[in-house]
């Protein structure tokens, strides 16, 4: 047998299982190892015995159905042989007799399924050692702080054991802190007359608690102290310890921040209630672990739930980029609805699946890129980065390198970065700069660009890091300012000549943009396009022709590119890669007058 289909109608809640086309025989077979053939058996065990003996045994276990554990097997079967003993002790053939049965390899709880056909006992043979087992954590209560002891102790159900203001908790949260602690409430209370005993019990259940959390616990480490206050009431004190050993933000962890205390109330109950249960190869299912929290903290959770992996399947939902750790595929699944039917719809290969839906992986894909900023042995030893606005940018600079195949001006050297927007290319540049990279940044001639030159240079860039779009002394108000005229108009138009059809669009020439006056192509062309708004012609997408351009370039069919335009962008590297020299000129200068200064 090789594959197995186990499943659940609404008519029947009970798992059922399909074989396939393996027959298996439903007729009565009393040689099958079921219980109901075990408690045969014993009966007329039973009946061979002398009738002084049988009258005294308590036999009702073998009359009943089967046992739910493999626990109260062992103890029913263990009680009644004891028994046996006692009453047989001069009747040796009873007594061996049943250590027959007893000794016997087919006596044990796996091998004595309920029914009495192939079919039954192999579905219970299934349910018993293969069906997967299902752990859900649907719930994940918060720990507020103070824990009323003597409601705790009266009634562990009891819903108000906290004092708090407008939430309460539950009883099992507390019992999952006090188990990490390994705390006995008993105990607790024979210790409150001896104050040195109470002292020293707080202090280990304390660090055991501590020592429990603080793997799970990204940041500085946390130290968790439990006190007991008059009125019985226990708090969970809470303070922070830095990397230089000191202790600071010493308080009720109900001072803390929400997202604090949910970590913090997770991490404690997740951690006791996957020690505490048979948890090994059962299945964990999670819905929405570590929402609310900050990155670096859904990150802690993360590791959690890895290494939980390694004896556990483990199965959650979440929204989040930073909860993502396996994007292989069949390990990280897609749900979306699917709009026709209003059902569900799960995607194994999850890059088929919808581009808002792929978002948060598509965040988490490019983790990559924000490690590779952080990371300073990489940005010293990599080539030099140039930030651009828009990825347009990065396409036509990738696009015409491959090209112009001018090995004197190729871009191969170069790390493109695109900005989100203009305003992210700022920040963009002075993180890579201050780790390691050797930083450029490629604007257009807007006011706006003027004031992020400035803005560069306040925050110690060089002005030959800088570089505008130009071309023979004159200002280009973008990219698209380098391919001539004629040469973008024909992209455009083989782009919206059948996108706009029946809205009537007209192939645009030089002519038509000459007459807009304005600053640059894009300018003029969106100028067009407004005047059309209300005929359907919506914006105009210049990241469009862009993809036009370059799919022409990547598939030698760029012809409609004029030698103007090639020569336009063969400026543009080398205007780059003068830049590039000048910043390097300028840093070896400043290093020898740095040594110079040292020598002195």
């Amino acid at each position: 047998m090789s594959r197995i289909k186990i499943f659940r109608t609404n008519s029947n809640p009970i798992p059922q299982y399909d074989f396939g086309d393996i027959e298996i025989s439903e007729a009565e077979n009393s040689g099958l190892n079921s219980w109901e053939n075990f408690r045969e058996k014993v009966v007329g065990y039973l009946d061979t015995i002398p009738n002084h003996i049988r009258i005294k045994l308590d036999t009702r276990f073998f009359e009943g159905d089967a046992p739910e554990t493999e626990e109260i097997f062992r103890n029913e079967m263990a009680e009644f042989g004891n028994n046996l003993h006692v009453l047989a002790a001069d009747e040796s053939k009873v007594v061996s007799e049943w250590e027959k049965i007893d000794g016997d390899p087919s006596t044990n709880f796996q091998s004595l399924l309920v029914g009495t056909t192939e079919r039954i006992a192999l579905e219970n043979f299934i349910e018993i050692n293969l069906h997967p087992r299902f752990v859900y954590f649907s719930d994940y209560k918060k720990i507020i702080g103070n824990i009323n002891l003597n409601e705790y102790i009266r009634d562990r159900d009891s819903p108000s054991i906290e004092y708090t203001e407008d939430e309460f908790d539950k009883a099992e949260t507390v019992d999952n802190l006090f188990y990490l602690a390994e705390l006995n409430v008993d105990e607790l209370e024979e210790c409150k007359n001896s104050p040195s005993q109470l002292i020293k019990l707080l202090n280990t259940c304390s660090k055991r608690l501590t020592e429990k959390l603080n793997p799970a616990w990204k940041g500085d480490p946390i130290h968790v102290e439990l006190r007991l206050n008059p009125n019985n009431v226990m708090s969970v004190v809470i303070s922070d310890v830095h990397r230089d050993g000191t202790v600071t933000n010493t308080g009720l962890l109900n001072r803390r921040a929400e997202g604090f205390k949910w970590t913090f109330s997770f991490i404690v109950n997740f951690a006791a209630e996957t020690q505490k249960a048979e948890l090994k190869e059962a299945i964990l299912l999670l819905d929405e672990p570590a929402r609310n929290l900050h990155p670096t903290q859904q990150r802690g959770i993360s590791d959690l739930l890895k290494n939980l992996a390694g004896l556990n399947q483990v199965l959650y939902a979440t929204h989040s980029p930073y909860m993502i750790f396996d994007y292989a595929p069949g390990n990280l699944l897609v749900v979306e609805l699917e709009k026709k039917k209003h059902l569900s719809r799960i995607f194994y290969d999850y890059w088929n699946a919808d581009d808002t839906t792929l978002t948060p992986i598509l965040y988490g894909l490019s983790r990559g890129l924000v490690e590779s900023i952080v990371d300073r042995e990489i940005g010293y030893n990599s080539r030099p980065v140039i930030i651009v606005e828009t990825m347009s940018d990065t396409l036509y600079l990738n696009a015409f390198d491959k090209f112009l195949e001018d090995p004197n001006i190729s871009m191969n050297p170069l790390n493109i970065i695109a900005a989100y927007n203009k305003n992210s290319v700022l920040p963009l540049a002075i993180f890579y700069r201050n780790h390691g990279y050797n930083t450029f940044v490629l604007l257009d001639n807007t006011d706006e660009s003027k004031d992020i030159s400035a803005k560069l240079i306040a925050n110690e860039f060089s002005k030959v890091q800088t570089i505008f779009f130009e071309q023979a002394g004159k200002a280009l108000q973008s990219i698209e300012d380098y391919v001539l005229p004629e040469d973008y108009l024909h992209a455009l138009n083989q782009t919206y000549g059948i996108k706009l059809r029946k809205e009537g669009y007209v192939n645009l020439t030089a002519e038509d943009i000459e007459s807009r006056k304005k600053n640059g192509i894009i300018e003029s062309v969106q100028s067009i396009w407004e005047e059309h708004k209300e005929d359907g012609w919506d914006e105009f997408d210049s990241e469009e022709v862009c993809r036009y351009i370059c799919e022409k370039i990547a598939i030698n069919e760029a012809d409609f590119l004029s030698d103007k335009t090639k020569d336009r962008f063969r400026s543009l590297y080398r205007l780059i890669a003068e830049r590039i020299r000048q910043q390097q000129n300028l840093i070896s200068n400043q290093n020898i007058d740095k040594q110079k200064k040292m020598r002195v």
